[in-house]
């Protein structure tokens, strides 16, 4: 009995986390997650964000979990760059559309993290980190 009991709870702890798993994501609408920009795509929350970094420059794209562009209008964001040793914030400014730009005194390059914090309209705000390979 007690054999069947475990079985019974791995098999409802199995379903749950497939459950979740999907959770949010499951919209029924095929759409591509890949970079759109040449950068690099993470995502946290309800939000996709495409990370292009060049030399001092960050410029941040964000879509919807569904794919569509999300107008940055009214949102908020920075961005904390570790590069070379140093650790720099940044402020993000929309740009019109669904991007944000911002630029400072870092070099982004290999081995670069970024952790850009996004508030939107509506939404809690989400930290989304990622790394230059």
């Amino acid at each position: 009995m007690t054999k069947r009991i475990l079985l019974a709870l791995g098999a409802i702890a199995l379903g749950a986390s497939f459950a979740l798993a999907g959770e949010g994501h499951d919209h029924g609408k095929t759409h591509d997650h890949g970079a759109k920009h040449g950068g690099i795509v993470a995502h946290n929350g309800h939000h996709h964000l495409e990370l292009v970094a060049k030399g001092g420059t960050l410029e941040v794209y964000v879509t919807h979990e569904d794919g569509d562009a999300e107008d940055t209008n009214g949102a908020k964001a920075s961005a904390t760059v570790l590069a070379d040793g140093k650790t720099e914030r940044v402020a993000l400014e929309p740009v019109g559309g669904n991007g944000f730009k911002g630029s400072g005194n870092f070099n982004a390059g290999k081995g670069t993290t970024v952790v850009v914090s996004l508030t939107m309209p509506g939404h809690d705000t989400e930290q989304i980190r990622f790394k230059i390979d």
